[in-house]
């Protein structure tokens, strides 16, 4: 008898225990990420600053609340998961993400890490590998973290970071993709029926909805992010596996996801021959293919989604060679507005 009240009594203490624990910790909620511009940060076990990405902060530890690197407010997380200095934080001018430089590319691409530099380090938000030559991103690379709130998405301008001109950055104008098909594939071409139509996007390979804190989201605002995605696709099955993947993160871990675009799109002219889809002469290509591929934080391969970008086609393509298909994880319209797309498997994808 003796012997089932130690039990019965350890057990309680191990629940009271994890209530406390719980308790200790400060939930970040959607109003304190919505009504701060202050960079968030806390400094790891060694000291060195890093950025946070989560909405839970352990007790004990202190975030550094950054406007510049020269201008940061401290907030502790109690014991009682209240922070010591209230939550939201704002400056007046916060500094923005920039881009550096990490490694020339090995190929047709270079490496640029999106980020800040706090105290002689490098923080990253995310990666793009971007073709400076042709205007065009191979892939562009995040870590996305659980979370179980979704802030407004900020409203911000697109950053050109000199990879640009302005002329370059005006091609994704409806108007100005309207006249340049007409150029392309004649002028009576029937693929957009007029300057008003929306058809192409400036389609997110890192989604702004991927990062939990405003700053991070509006980072991912650059035209070395972005690919000419036809609209309803972004929004039909692109939009619906970003989603689901999201929804699929572990709360103790995170994904590394990679998301790139394949070849150029070809379509016929009124002539009938093939002609490459630019949007500013020989520069920005959209991309006959975009794929997204999913691994866990250990690098092992979880999913690949490929989608045909390309909505005038009727019938679904042939997939590409490079994709040795498999069942999706869960269904997905197969129609060419949304977006024909094959899964693959992802020990196999060469990307």
């Amino acid at each position: 008898m003796d012997g089932i009240r130690i039990i019965i009594f350890l057990y309680l203490y191990f629940i009271c225990f994890l209530a406390w624990k719980v308790q200790g910790d400060c939930q970040i909620s959607q109003y304190m990420v919505e009504q701060s511009n202050r960079i968030f940060t806390y400094r790891d076990a060694s000291g060195s600053i890093q950025l946070q990405r989560l909405e839970t902060v352990p007790s004990g530890v202190t975030l550094f609340m950054y406007c510049n690197p020269t201008d940061f407010v401290e907030t502790l997380c109690q014991d009682n998961g209240q922070f010591s200095v209230p939550l939201r934080m704002r400056c007046f001018s916060p500094m923005q993400p920039a881009i550096k430089r990490i490694r020339d590319g090995d190929g047709s691409g270079n490496l640029y890490a999106v980020g800040y530099t706090i105290d002689g380090k490098d923080l990253e938000i995310y990666r793009s590998c971007f073709d400076p030559q042709q205007g065009r991103l191979l892939y562009s690379q995040s870590d996305v973290y659980y979370k179980r709130f979704f802030p407004k998405r900020p409203f911000v301008e697109f950053v050109a970071d000199e990879m640009f001109s302005p002329q370059e950055a005006a091609a994704y104008m409806k108007s100005n993709i309207y006249f340049t098909f007409k150029c392309i594939y004649g002028d009576g071409q029937s693929y957009l029926s007029s300057a008003n139509s929306l058809v192409i996007n400036r389609g997110h390979m890192v989604a702004s909805a991927d990062f939990l804190f405003t700053d991070q989201m509006g980072s991912t605002f650059r035209y070395l992010n972005v690919v000419p995605q036809f609209k309803s696709i972004n929004d039909g099955n692109w939009e619906k596996v970003e989603r689901w993947v999201r929804s699929q993160i572990p709360q103790s871990t995170f994904f590394r996801i990679k998301s790139g675009g394949i070849g150029i799109l070809t379509l016929p002219d009124t002539r009938g021959f093939l002609q490459s889809a630019f949007l500013a002469g020989s520069r920005i290509p959209v991309p006959e293919w975009t794929y997204k591929v999913v691994r866990d934080a250990t690098g092992n391969g979880l999913y690949v989604f490929l989608t045909y970008n390309n909505t005038f086609r009727s019938e679904r393509p042939q997939c590409l060679d490079i994709c040795h298909q498999v069942n999706c994880p869960f269904g997905l319209p197969n129609k060419p507005a949304d977006g024909f797309t094959f899964c693959c498997d992802p020990k196999q994808f060469p990307f």
